[in-house]
């Protein structure tokens, strides 16, 4: 379906995967179906993705921090330029404490702009 180091349109994306073209996490029926993150909020993407505290966006932080399944993932690079990660799946997930400070500290966010903190492997 996609490759390792390829970029990709979000409309391709969607058609492969489906779900919202304009979301960072798409999901469907409350399945995360890929992760599309800029390096600005996330710069230690795809190890790590921090999520944000709006309400939508919390929420699918939620949803992908308690997801089973590997889900792919792509970094922008350029406007519509979306570079494929690989396949990835959750390792664990903080909402505070030491390993929350530590991936939060350094991106650029405050702690209160991070509703949760996810470590993410192939």
């Amino acid at each position: 379906m996609f490759k390792i180091g390829d970029t990709y349109t979000r409309d391709q994306i969607h058609t492969a995967v489906g779900g919202s073209k304009q979301a960072y996490i798409p999901t469907l029926d409350g399945s995360v179906l890929a992760v599309c993150v800029k390096t600005d909020l996330n710069p230690r993407a795809p190890r790590e993705l921090l999520c944000g505290v709006g309400p939508i966006i919390a929420k699918s932080g939620a949803l992908l921090a308690s997801t089973p399944h590997k889900v792919p993932v792509f970094i922008k690079q350029a406007v519509n330029q979306w570079e494929y990660m690989g396949l990835y799946r959750v390792a664990a997930a903080y909402t505070s404490g030491p390993r929350f400070n530590a991936m939060v500290a350094g991106s650029g966010r405050s702690p209160n702009d991070v509703s949760v903190a996810i470590e993410m492997q192939p």
